[in-house]
This record gives C-alpha cells, structure tokens and sequence, in this order.
C-alpha cells in the first residue's frame, strides 16, 4: 500500500466518524443511522383525527389518532386506553396482533405505556379500521366513484410505488397502476392534484373504502381486522345449504353450493351442518354475497347508452308489427351431449335435457308459425318432425343447421358454431331483407341441473358486464361453413341496449309463467348470469349473441324429482311452450304499444 492509499483511508475513517457523531449531513438528506424512526421525527406535520370505534362490549368511544405523510410514508400516532398493555393496546390497534403485540414496547422504546403519551406505529402494522381513517384524513378529496377509489395526489413526495403499496392488494404493482391509468412518463411526473384510479378488484378489501351495504335479514359486521362481513341469524328449521348459500350467495349449481357451505362452516368453525346452534350468527364473507343482498353505494355513472341523445347507428330501429317477426328458436345440447341427465330407468324418470327441450321446441315451432310468425330452429332431429307424447329414447343424431350442416359429434364445436349461426341469421335479416333489428328474437331452451333442492324455470338475459367485445375462431371446421365471419364485434351501447331489451323480455316470460301455475325459480328466477367454479359465467348462445332481445329459458330443475316427472309429462311440455309463444306475443305487442303511444 503506497502513501496516498494510507491517507486516503485515513480520511474515509475521520469522515465516517464525524456521520457517526452528527458534525456533518448525509448526502441527499438521508438520516444517520443512529436517527429517530420516521414515525418519531418532530419535523413532520402530524394532523389529528377523532373517530369512532367499539369495545368489544359495543361501547362507543371517541380514538383520538395523529397521521402525517413524510418522505414517502405515512406515520401514524396512537395513544393506549387506560389500563390498556402491550397485549390489549395491540389487539385493538394492530393486524396480525397475536404475533405483533410485541413490537408496541420497541415502538415506544421499550419505555411504560402511558394514557397521555403518543406510540408511533409503521402504517403497514396496522389494521384496517384504523388505516382506513388515516386515509381518509390524510387524503380528503379522495373518492369513491363506479371505476373505482379515486385517489388524488396530495403530496409533492408521493409516487405511484408509494400509491400502489397502500391502496393495493398484494400482487398488484405501480405497474398495473401505471398502466390502467395511461400515465404518461412511466409515472415520474405526477403533480399535485393528479387522479389515479384503483379499480375495486385491486383495492385491499381491510381498508374499507368502497361504501357498500347489505339488505335485511343480512347486517354488517367486522373482525378485529377491521374487514367487513355479513352476519345472519340462524333459525328453527333452517339449513346452511338452502338458508343461507342459496339464498344469500346466488349459488344454484350443486357443486358451487357444496363447496361454498364447506368453507362456510370452516369460516364459522362448524363441524357438522346438521347440529348449528339455534340462533347462532354466522359470518358470510361480502366478496360471497349476491347483488340482491349487497349493494354498492358508490355512485353511479348514466350509461353512455341511455344519456346519449345522438343516434346510435346499432339502436335497433322502430318496432314494426305490419312486418313478420322472427324468431331464432335454439334447442340446447343434442348429438353426442344430451346435456343434463337425470333420474332412472328403473324408477321410469330418466330424462334427458336435449330431447325434453327439442319436443318443446318443436311444440312453440308449430304454435308460432300458424299465429304468422316465422321460425328459424337452429337444430334438427331426423328421427323426430313433430312433437311426442312419450319423449324419444336417446339417439345422437342430431344436426345443426349451419352450411355444410354439422352433426353435433364435439360439445365446444357445436356451441361455437350456433353463435355463427345465430349471428348469421340475424345478419341477414336485418341487412339482406332489411327486417327491423326488434323484429328478431333470439330464445335458446334448456332444462337446469341445479342442487336437488330448487324447483321451477328460470330465465337468463345477457349481462353487458360479461359481453366479450369480440368473437372469432380460425380452426377449419369453421370456416368451412358459410355461416363463419371472421371477427363478430360487440360495442358498450350495444350490450347495455341489449341487457335492457332482453331483461324486459324475460320480465314478461316469468310473469306468464307464474300467471299459468308454471312453477318458477323461488328467489330469483330472472337473472343475467350463474357462478361456475367461483365465478361469473353466462351460456356462449347470449354472451356472443348480437340479436338485440336474447334470451335462454330453463324449462326445469332436471335435478329435482318432481320437476322431473312433470316435464316427462306431455301436457306440461304442452302447457311451457304456450306460455312461451304468449311471451313473445306480449313482448312484441307490447313494444308496439308503447311506440305508438309515445309519436
């Protein structure tokens, strides 16, 4: 080592011991190491917040809380009640407290807790009630609005890492913000008063921001986390299964309601669904809950659909009853899928779901052509022309009717291709013999497979929410057929029109039904889409359907026995499909009258 080497070194030693006694700065301003906690520094303008919060005995008591945004951060201050030790403090304070109550005496130094002396807090060691507070005080014009929690810049050190690690469920990074937001810089020049949208889906639910409710008999209730949930009381008589998930989650398939249940008891820390306690309160996650139960009070937007005063170029034009109506009659499933298949040979119920739907089918087929509407099946049975009075065993040899026809040999194949077929039709009505896009009905038939329980029909509209903005397939087997269009796309305007159309539509279908003595789904049996595997799905035949007015009726619960045995029954097959074409009857009469009404 030569002699510049040795003084070089001397001088790194001499410098490192004056940044340990604090006789000079750190570059950039970052703190020496022996520095206070951000949560402690003197220099941050702290503002304080009272709030609300429950004993847990139910008593309300006024929190006094202190917060304040220094570099990057968010600090928080909090006082113990009397009486109050590291254990206690914690559990009402903290997330994770049962691990965490600990760190309260490193927070406050390892000195005595006091009544009257402040405990800063790191902001991501807290639960949500008291986080939820902080923000809301820290960031008053923040909002909720129908995208999601407006956040507004407030501070000149915020940045979009900062944003994304509070507001943000874990997963979600700057970049997805940075993204969603279409900020321009990659986010490095956000300013004072600048928006970011967090849509709900990303937002941490323990935060509590979205202003959300639920219907009676439900209440709101929260952990010790702060998280919301529902509650409900269970009574004589009543079963998790019915009572409860059915009713409250909006789940019908037997599947979703088995599954939901187990994690339901396992959430309630039951273990056997036959011995609940009477009156035993149990939590329901809000994440679970139907829109029937739990709505959201963020307001909302006018649709775009039904503000706009212009002339929408796919707005259907005016009904006209002195021209034919048309309606796409699609009988579900057939070929080598006969759908649902239920009961038995033995005990002389065995259905299947295609043959029972196909006999109806061909029923409202007959009925509507001699009222003068025409028909357009999109499936043929050669062995069967007209309707039976005993359904048909089961064959496979059903086709659909698309250019070459297809023989329904591929599940996947067949549906993809009556969405072809469908638009197809309509298509050519509507450009081709120039047929006024009301004047077309799409009405797709099928019997439900839902938990043995349930009874009755029900009827589904599109939801604009699952609506795909395009459709388009490039295998052979569909563009061998004449029916086949590349790409078939759907505008916003256009799915919300529909929604409306169709939900109409349906209205009229179950009140007929009921009118008639045709029992109906109990809770709800018009709905715009059904949960498969935990989440929201909707049949192929509506969620790519560009007919305006698109329905699918489920004629029966084939599940349910008696369901069951009465669609074996040709007069009830007989009595569905008269309701149906009075339905569409009503419908169109309807839509005429109400135009007519308002020139």
């Amino acid at each position: 080592m030569n002699q510049s080497e040795k003084l070089f070194g001397l001088l790194r030693f001499i410098l490192s011991i004056f940044l340990m006694i604090g006789l000079l700065k750190t570059p950039g301003g970052v703190p020496p190491l022996w520095a206070k906690p951000a949560g402690q520094n003197r220099s941050v303008k702290m503002m304080e917040f009272i709030f609300d919060e429950k004993t847990e005995k139910g008593v309300v008591r006024k929190t006094v809380i202190k917060a304040g945004f220094h570099r990057r951060h968010i600090q928080i201050q909090l006082q113990p009640r009397l009486g109050e030790g590291a254990f206690q403090f914690g559990r009402r304070v903290m997330r994770d407290w049962q691990t965490r109550f600990r760190e309260i005496l490193e927070y406050n130094h390892n000195r005595p807790l006091q009544v009257d002396r402040f405990v800063s807090f790191p902001f991501n060691s807290l639960n949500g009630s008291i986080q939820e507070v902080a923000l809301r005080g820290l960031f008053p014009k923040d909002s909720a609005e129908e995208a999601g929690w407006v956040h507004r810049i407030t501070y000149p050190d915020e940045t979009l890492s900062f944003v994304a690690g509070v507001f943000t469920k874990r997963g979600v990074s700057a970049t997805k913000l940075l993204k969603f937001n279409k900020l321009k810089n990659g986010g490095k020049s956000l300013g004072i008063g600048d928006k970011i949208t967090i849509p709900w889906k990303w937002l941490r639910d323990e935060l509590n921001l979205r202003p959300v409710a639920v219907r009676a008999p439900l209440k709101i209730g929260k952990d010790s986390a702060g998280k919301k949930y529902a509650t409900y009381q269970l009574k004589k008589g009543e079963t998790i299964y019915s009572s409860v998930v059915i009713r409250f989650t909006d789940r019908v398939l037997p599947q979703e309601v088995n599954r939901l249940s187990d994690r339901l008891l396992a959430l309630n820390q039951v273990t056997d669904p036959e011995k609940i306690p009477l009156n035993k309160k149990l939590k329901i996650p809000l994440e679970w809950l139907s829109e029937e139960y739990l709505y959201d009070k963020t307001p909302k937007q006018v649709s775009k659909f039904s503000k706009s005063k212009k002339q929408n170029p796919d707005k259907p034009k005016p009904f006209q009853l002195n021209q034919a109506i048309h309606v796409i009659l699609d009988a579900g499933h057939g070929g080598n899928d006969p759908g649902a298949i239920s009961g038995s040979a033995k005990r002389g119920d065995l259905v299947y779901e295609d043959e029972v739907v196909y006999d109806i089918m061909l029923r409202m087929k007959e009925s509507l052509e001699k009222k003068g509407f025409i028909v357009h099946p999109t499936v043929r049975d050669p062995n069967q022309s007209k309707p039976q009075r005993t359904l048909l065993k089961k064959d496979k040899d059903e086709v659909l009717l698309v250019h070459p026809a297809y023989r329904l040999e591929n599940t996947k194949i067949g549906v993809n291709l009556r969405v072809y077929l469908a638009n197809h039709i309509y298509q050519n009505l509507v450009h081709r013999q120039k047929i006024p896009r009301e004047n077309i009905l799409l009405m797709s038939l099928h019997g439900d497979a839902l938990h043995e329980s349930l009874r009755g029909a029900m009827v589904y509209y599109p939801d604009p929410r699952l609506r795909m903005k395009v459709f388009g397939l490039r295998s052979k087997v569909y563009r061998k057929r004449k029916e086949y269009k590349r790409r078939i796309r759907f505008s916003e305007d256009e799915n919300e029109m529909s929604a409306e159309s169709s939900k109409a539509f349906g209205r009229v279908i179950v009140k007929n039904l009921k009118k008639s003595g045709i029992l109906t789904h109990q809770s709800k049996p018009l709905r715009s889409y059904h949960y498969r595997n935990g989440h929201r799905t909707l049949p192929a035949i509506l969620r790519y359907s560009k007919i305006p007015t698109s329905v699918l009726v489920e004629v029966a619960n084939l599940n349910n026995a008696r369901d069951r045995r009465d669609i074996l029954k040709a007069q009830t097959r007989q009595k569905i499909a008269g309701v149906l074409v009075k339905s569409i009857q009503n419908h169109t009469q309807r839509l005429f009258s109400l135009q007519v009404a308002s020139r």
